[in-house]
């Protein structure tokens, strides 16, 4: 099997502080990986050096190797609120992100988008496309982020957090999606999360970040039924008694 990305030995400093400690680690072509870990772990810090897109402060060490096997990226945030611009219509502003990987007309990339997003449940798509983020809920804009992964059709999507502040259905559906998408057209996809349910969801691979370092990593069931080391073992613990506590 092949691996679309493969990591390693990145390490990530700021300020002279090693926040990221040399970790290695693969993404299999046509799987869902999933990167789990609290707050603070390293895993979001580390998609940003994957993406090439550090902030100032922070700079990768000499040692660290970032391959990937692909064509394209494309990243799903949190928030996409965040991503987009408040006083510009959403489908102009996909539009703009669809022409970086597709050459398309505006025409054509209606169309196109009409129809993904009736298969996902819009109902006016091109009622939709025209407004603006802040008249969409923050589930539509992920949805309609997922739409435009769909239309681009990249080797990766990565997903940072992409069900955190969403209600529980929406979740749900978004999990959906991305199954889909990578079921239908076989595109890999990586997924940071500090939720052991979404991985549970989703996840053929798991790895699991702890204070800048990977404690654990394989088979999603494996993973489930034998955790090697107790900092998983707690996560675990905490994801699914907060999940009966929420039932």
């Amino acid at each position: 099997m092949e691996n679309i990305l493969e990591v390693e030995d990145l390490g990530i400093m700021i300020d002279g502080e090693k926040i990221v400690k040399d970790i290695s680690f693969f993404v299999h072509d046509q799987h869902i990986t999933c990167i789990v870990g609290e707050s603070g772990s390293g895993k979001s810090i580390t998609m940003s050096a994957v993406l090439g897109l550090l902030p100032k402060v922070a700079c990768k060490t000499k040692e660290s190797k970032i391959m990937f096997h692909g064509d394209s990226m494309f990243c799903i945030y949190q928030d996409p609120m965040n991503s987009l611009n408040s006083s510009v219509k959403v489908g102009k502003q996909l539009y703009q992100m669809a022409k970086g990987y597709k050459k398309m007309t505006r025409t054509e990339f209606d169309q196109q988008m009409g129809i993904i997003l009736e298969r996902i449940k819009f109902e006016d798509p091109m009622r939709t496309l025209n407004k603006y983020p802040f008249e969409l809920s923050g589930g539509m804009l992920q949805r309609l982020m997922i739409a435009c992964a769909i239309l681009v059709t990249p080797s990766l999507i990565i997903a940072d957090e992409p069900t955190t502040a969403l209600d529980v259905s929406i979740q749900k559906e978004i999990m959906r999606e991305f199954r889909a998408i990578n079921r239908e057209y076989q595109t890999a996809i990586l997924v940071v999360t500090h939720d052991f349910g979404v991985v549970a969801e989703l996840a053929d691979d798991v790895i699991v970040m702890h204070d800048g370092e990977i404690v654990e990593k394989g088979r999603v069931l494996d993973l489930f039924d034998s955790p090697q080391e107790e900092y998983t073992k707690r996560l675990l613990k905490a994801s699914f008694e907060g999940a009966e506590n929420c039932s």
